[in-house]
Order: C-alpha cells, then structure tokens, then sequence
C-alpha cells in the first residue's frame, strides 16, 4: 500500500507545497512593503515576527518534503526504474544521513535553550560544554554513517568499476582542501560562535531546506532550479564569514543528498552535495572589503561561490556521469553544459540577494547580528 500511496502523494503534494510556499513569501515581502511605506517604525518587529513565522513554514513544509521523499526510496518502482536496492539506500545512506542532521539541529536547539536559561556571565561556559557533550555525539553519528555508506558502496562496487576512480578521489579531496584553506585564508569575521550564531544557522538551513522544494526546473540526472532556495544560508555566510558559512552550507549540502539523492560513488557523493554547497559559504569573502556598499559585497561573493560550485559539479560530471550520459559528446563538454543550471539558479539569487542587500533597513538589522 505504501508503495502505491507514497508516489500519489508525492505527485499531489509538491505543487501544493510549491504554490502555498510561493504564497508564502509573496505575503512576507508585499506586507514587509506596505508595513515599511506606511509605518516604518514598525518595520523591525514586523520582520522580526514575519522572518520566524516564514520560518516554521518552511520547516514543516521541509520536513514533510522530506519524509514524503525517504518514503518513496522504499518504493519497489522507484527501486526497479533505477535499479536499487531500496532497502539498502534506505538503511545506509538516507537514513543515517538524516538522523545525523536531527542529532546536529538537537545539538543546535538544546545549546541555545541552556544557554538562554544560564547567566550572563555563565552563557559561554555552558555553550562550550553543550557543543563539546553534544558535537562528541555527533562526531560519534558521523563516524557511523560513513561506515554505513563505506558498507553500502562496498555492496554496489560493480556500478562504477568502470568509472576513473583515482581522479575521482583526487578531485574530491582537492576541492576539500582548497574550500577549506580558503575559508580561513579570507574569514575576517570577528563574530563568534556564539548561540545567536547557532540559532541563525538552524533558522537559516531550515528556511533554505524549505525553499529548495520550490522547483522551477528540475534536471534529469539530479540538480534544479529554485526559487532562490540558496539565498538565506548566503546571507548567514555573508554575516558570519566563510569559515562557519562553509560548515553551515556543508550540513545543508548533505541534507540535498536526502531531498535529491543521484549517489553511484562515494567521490561523487562527495562532490555534488556536502562540497558542492559547502562552496556557497564563500559568499562572505568580500564583506569586509565593500561595508558601505554591502550589495556588492554580496554579488561579488555570490559568484565565486557559485563558480566554485559549478566546477565541484563538473568534475562529478565528467568523471563520474559522462560515460553514462555523454554519449558520442565530449566529457567535458557534455558536463559543462548540463552543469550550466547552476548559474541560472545562483542568477535569481543574485537579483533578489543585491536587492534585500540595498535596502538600508535590512543593512541596519543585519550589522545588529
């Protein structure tokens, strides 16, 4: 019966989600308008609860996305369409990356709950042993679920016995090298990881997860374009530097792999979700060099973190995806083309990010984070 009912609801419920979500945040922007024209004064409570209320929209909406989509990965038809074994992604791969992500978002909400409820003089105390109690949890979880995906790939090795795996690797581990050199190189953040930071992480995450369901067009072979799904987890790498833009855009590169999962190699893996938008935390490199014209700042860091994103996935493409797909087309050709979308999706961001960005009232709260 489940396999029967999930498609179904897939099928009925992804262009209501998408619709009320555009509703959504047609109603935030148009009453932030009015409420800014005619009574300006109210403006930073109004975003205030407006920005939360949008937000735990967007969770839900998210997490019933994302419930409907681990559900469907049990389905026999999408198992025999893609010749999985459902069981096996399911109990290896998404599960565990999901319950890695709910253990992270616990981490996230007890921290800034204990934090709230101690003393002044006590608050960096207690964040520092709730993140060192709970990250040792987590580091525990991660360990786990890449032992469970290492058991998985080992069972699937036939798929890509074909494929260039030591470029493969060799390009991953690369990129985690350069995007982490580079996030501390050019971090001149002096915010700290405080729970403030913590709290916008999760809110921002949350709301990004939610827009990402907002599919303009969707690729055949994984990827899409959304309605500026990427734009809040910009906005909190362009707040708070590369360094925690890059970790934060990292947890949502891996809850991608849940909503969108095309997973033939670890590499790949690697480089089409957790590297991929772990790129986009680059967005707050010129931050600090344009303070008075903050809207350059952003579009600037926007397309470097979308050129480094492209080139995470044209790598994928043409060492892992080419030989399936490419056809009589050149490799790199063929990923470079179809690879194209992401500056079709990173453009929409732009626009509306240089927007937002513009606006005084929006520079004047953000320098209050």
């Amino acid at each position: 019966m489940l396999n029967l009912l999930t498609p179904f609801a897939i099928e009925v419920f992804e262009p209501i989600a998408k619709w009320l979500a555009i509703g959504a945040v047609g109603a935030v922007i148009i009453a932030g308008l009015l409420v800014f024209l005619l009574k300006k004064d109210a403006f930073p409570k109004f975003a205030k609860y407006a920005l939360f209320g949008l937000f735990v929209f967007l969770l839900i909406l998210g997490l019933i996305s994302l419930i409907l989509e681990i559900a469907k990965k049990y389905s026999q038809a999408y198992a025999d369409e893609n010749g999985l074994d459902t069981l096996a992604v399911a109990t290896h791969v998404l599960i565990p990356i999901a319950c890695l992500l709910l253990l992270l978002l616990a981490t996230a909400i007890v921290t800034v709950i204990l934090a709230k409820k101690a003393t002044p003089e006590k608050v960096k105390s207690v964040t520092k042993k709730c993140l060192t109690i709970f990250g040792t949890i987590d580091l525990i979880a991660l360990i786990v679920t890449g032992v469970l995906m290492a058991i998985y790939f080992e069972t699937v090795k036939d798929w890509y016995e074909t494929l260039n795996q030591p470029v493969l690797y060799i390009a991953s581990a690369l990129l985690v090298i350069t995007l982490v050199a580079l996030a501390f190189i050019l971090d001149k953040s002096e915010k700290p990881f405080d729970t403030r930071c913590i709290a916008m992480a999760g809110i921002t995450v949350a709301m990004s997860f939610g827009l990402s369901y907002i599919k303009l067009w969707e690729m055949p072979q994984g990827g899409s374009i959304t309605l500026c799904s990427l734009l809040p987890i910009m906005i909190f790498s362009y707040i708070y530097g590369t360094k925690k833009g890059v970790f934060v855009c990292f947890i949502y590169g891996v809850l991608q792999a849940i909503q969108d999962p095309w997973i033939i190699h670890p590499a790949q893996f690697l480089l089409d979700y957790p590297i991929a938008f772990a790129t986009i935390g680059l967005t707050g490199i010129f931050a600090n060099n344009f303070k008075n014209l903050p809207q350059i700042g952003f579009l600037l860091g926007g397309i470097v973190a979308s050129v480094a994103r492209f080139i995470s996935h044209v790598l994928s493409g043409v060492f892992a995806f080419a030989s399936t797909y490419a056809g009589d087309l050149d490799s790199w050709l063929y990923s470079l083309g179809y690879n194209s979308f992401v500056f079709i999706d990173i453009a929409i961001v732009l626009v509306i990010g240089v927007i937002v960005f513009s606006s005084k009232a929006f520079v004047k709260e953000l320098n209050k984070q």
